[in-house]
Order: structure tokens, then sequence, then C-alpha cells
């Protein structure tokens, strides 16, 4: 990962805007495939904890980033593992 900048703020903020553009690239393609466009994420995790990360993914993004209501990381998979990808339709309604 060189050239590195010599501020670690700026190195840190560099690999949160490219995290944000391959998630933004990922919604993209499962558009592309047929899914229905997101309209709004709500995050869990470490991430969920820090504005600047969730700034950057809603300026990115183009829709609202929220800290969702349990922001365990593993909360996001217990849904999917209890009821299948059908769980996450009203997320993009």
């Amino acid at each position: 990962m060189t050239p590195r900048p010599a501020d670690d703020a700026e190195f840190l903020h560099g690999l949160l805007e490219s995290l944000a553009r391959i998630e933004v690239r990922g919604y993209g393609l499962l558009r592309e495939l047929g899914a229905t466009p997101v309209r709004r994420v709500d995050t869990t995790g470490g991430g969920a904890q820090n504005p600047v990360w969730t700034h950057i993914r809603q300026r990115l993004l183009g829709i609202p980033v929220a800290r969702a209501a349990h922001t365990e990381a593993a909360y996001g998979a217990a849904p999917l593992a209890r009821d299948g990808p059908q769980c996450f339709v009203s997320l993009a309604i």
C-alpha cells in the first residue's frame, strides 16, 4: 500500500473512501442483476460507531446511512440465517 501518506489520518481517510467506493460498486452490480435499488443502509459493527465513516458512505452512496438498532456485527447475519434473503426486502422499500 504505497505510496503511503505521512499523515495517518489522511491514510485512514483514503482507506475508508476506497472501501465506500467498493460498496457503491457492489450495490450497483446488484441493481444491474435485477435487485431492488437500495434506498437506505442500516449499518452494524464497529464502523457503525464512526460518524466520519458513516458520512463518507452516505456521501458516496447518495442514500441515508444510519446506525442500526442493534449494532453488534453478527446481528445482521442473524435474520439472514433465520429467514433467508427475503428478510432484507423491507430495507429496500
